[in-house]
C-alpha cells in the first residue's frame, strides 16, 4: 500500500470514529429496542443487571463483544449507565473502522486500482447506514466485517472465511444469505463450506444448547417466528416485495444508479448486492438497516463505474471528452457522498426524550411504580432499576387500570392530542411536573400525582 494511501485511509478512520463517538454520545436513546435487548444483555454479564433475554436471540455477540468493555469499565469504577453505554459502542465503532479497510482491500483486489479502492473506501465510510449503525450496538456492524474479511480471505484462507461467515450468522440470522455470493467467488468451496459449518455448529449450535437448553434452540424459535408468525415484529408487520427498491432513496444515491450501470460487468460485487436484496425481499417485514452487509459491496460497485465512467473508451476518444466524462464521474462520487449522508437525520429521532425521563425518574426514590409507553425508550429497566413499570404502549391502552397504582406516568406528547388518555390521566389526580424534548425525537411529558391525592 502506498504511503500516500496509507494517509488518507488513517485520516478517514480517525475522523470517521470520532463522528460516531460524538454521534454516540450526542444520540444516547434508542432505536427499536433491538439495540436495548443486546446493551441489557451485555450489562446482565457485565454487572450482574436482572435480566432475561428473548430466547430466539442467540447471546454470543452480547456476552463476547458488548460486554467485555462494559465489564472493564464498570471495574475501573465507571457507573453513571448513559456513559457505559457509550461505551460498549467502541467494538462496533472499531468494527466499522476496520471494515474501511477491509472494503479498500477488496476493492484493490477486484478492480486493481489504487484510486477505485480509495473512493469505495469513502463512499463506504461515509455511507450512513454504516456509519450511524456504527456508533450504536446493533449488531449487523460486526456481521458486516466478518462478511468482507470472509470475501477478502476466500481465496487464500477459505476455511477461516468461513469461520467469519458463521460468526454473522450468529450475530444475526439473516446475514447467512451472504453464503451464496461468497460460494459465487470461491475456488476452495468445500474448505469454505466446512469453516462455515464447523463455525456455526459451535456458535450456534453448541452456544443455544449451552445458553437455552438445546442446540439451535434460538435458531429455531427464530425462523418459526419470522416465517410462521410474522406478526411478532414491529408495528409495521408487512410491506410490499418491492419495498427495497421503492426505499432506494434512502440506502443508494440516486447519484449512484449511472455508476453502477458502468459497472454492469463488475459481476462480484453486484451479486453482494443483488442476492440479499432478492432474499431479503422475501421477508414480510423489512428495515433498511436490514442492508447493512450490503453497503460495502455498493461502494466497491459505485467506485468501479466511477473508474470505468472516467477512463478512456478508446484510442480515438479526444481528451476534452476524455477530460468530461471524468469531471461527470467526480460529481456524481460526489454528489452520492452528499445524498449517503443526508439520512444520518435518522439518529435524532432516538428515544433521548425517554431516557431523559427515565433518568429524571432514577433520580426520584419517591417514585417507586411508574407507568410509561413503551418500556424500550426508557432503556428497559437500565435506568429504573427495580422499580414496577407499566407498559402502556403507544397510543396508551387501558390507561385507567396501568396507572391507577402508579406514582408516576410518562407518555408521549403526542399520544395527548387524544382527550381520552389525557382525561384518565387527570381522573386519577397525575399533574405535569416535567417534559422533555430533543426534536425531531417523540417528546415526553411526565406526570405525578398532587401532593393533594397522594396525601389521602
Amino acid at each position: 500500500m502506498r504511503p500516500r494511501t496509507s494517509t488518507i485511509l488513517i485520516t478517514l478512520s480517525v475522523a470517521a470514529a470520532a463522528l460516531q463517538l460524538w454521534l454516540a454520545h450526542r444520540y444516547y436513546g434508542f432505536l427499536t429496542g433491538d439495540d436495548v435487548e443486546v446493551i441489557s444483555e451485555a450489562f446482565r454479564v457485565a454487572t450482574g443487571y436482572q435480566y432475561r433475554a428473548w430466547d430466539i436471540r442467540n447471546l454470543f455477540i452480547p456476552q463476547w463483544v458488548v460486554a467485555p468493555p462494559i465489564f472493564i469499565a464498570s471495574h475501573l469504577g465507571v457507573h453513571d449507565v448513559k456513559t457505559l453505554i457509550v461505551i460498549a459502542t467502541l467494538p462496533f465503532i472499531a468494527a466499522y473502522v476496520a471494515t474501511i479497510w477491509l472494503v479498500h482491500r477488496l476493492a484493490l483486489r477486484w478492480s486493481g486500482s489504487d484510486t477505485t479502492a480509495l473512493v469505495a473506501s469513502v463512499l463506504y465510510a461515509l455511507h450512513w447506514i454504516p456509519l450511524a449503525f456504527g456508533s450504536t450496538v446493533y449488531p449487523r456492524t460486526i456481521a458486516t466485517l466478518c462478511i468482507v474479511a470472509a470475501a477478502v480471505l476466500i481465496d487464500d484462507q477459505p476455511f477461516f472465511a468461513g469461520l467469519l461467515i458463521g460468526v454473522a450468522f450468529a450475530d444475526r440470522f439473516s446475514e447467512i444469505i451472504f453464503i451464496v455470493p461468497l460460494l459465487l467467488i470461491a475456488k476452495r468451496r468445500v474448505a469454505f463450506l466446512a469453516g462455515a459449518a464447523a463455525s456455526i455448529a459451535i456458535l450456534v449450535g453448541a452456544y443455544d444448547w449451552y445458553i437455552w437448553g438445546s442446540p439451535f434452540s434460538s435458531f429455531i424459535k427464530f425462523t418459526h417466528l419470522t416465517i410462521i408468525e410474522p406478526d411478532f415484529a414491529s408495528r409495521v408487520k408487512y410491506q410490499s416485495p418491492f419495498w427495497y427498491l421503492e426505499t432506494i432513496a434512502r440506502w443508494c444515491a440516486l447519484t449512484m444508479l449511472p455508476l453502477l450501470w458502468r459497472a454492469r460487468r463488475e459481476w462480484r460485487p453486484l451479486v453482494f448486492i443483488a442476492i440479499p436484496l432478492v432474499a431479503l425481499s422475501l421477508i414480510k417485514h423489512k428495515e433498511v438497516r436490514y442492508l447493512e452487509g450490503v453497503i460495502p459491496f455498493l461502494a466497491i460497485a459505485a467506485a468501479c463505474g466511477a473508474a470505468a465512467l472516467g477512463g478512456a473508451d478508446g484510442a480515438d476518444e479526444d481528451e476534452r471528452r476524455r477530460g468530461r466524462r471524468r469531471h461527470i464521474a467526480i460529481a456524481l462520487v460526489a454528489a452520492s457522498i452528499v445524498w449517503n449522508t443526508i439520512e444520518l437525520k435518522t439518529l435524532a429521532k432516538k428515544s433521548m426524550p425517554a431516557v431523559d425521563a427515565a433518568r429524571a425518574i432514577a433520580q426520584r426514590p419517591d417514585l417507586r411504580v411508574i407507568a410509561v409507553s413503551q418500556i424500550w425508550a426508557y432503556g428497559g429497566w437500565l435506568y429504573f432499576g427495580h422499580r414496577e413499570v407499566h407498559e402502556l404502549e403507544t397510543p396508551p391502552h387501558n390507561v385507567d387500570a396501568l396507572v391507577e397504582s402508579a406514582d408516576a406516568v410518562a407518555v408521549y406528547e403526542s399520544d395527548l392530542d387524544q382527550v381520552a388518555i389525557l382525561g384518565a390521566i387527570k381522573r386519577h389526580g397525575f399533574v405535569e411536573t416535567a417534559d422533555f424534548h430533543d426534536d425531531p425525537a417523540k417528546a415526553v411529558v411526565l406526570y405525578e400525582r398532587s401532593r393533594d391525592r397522594s396525601s389521602k
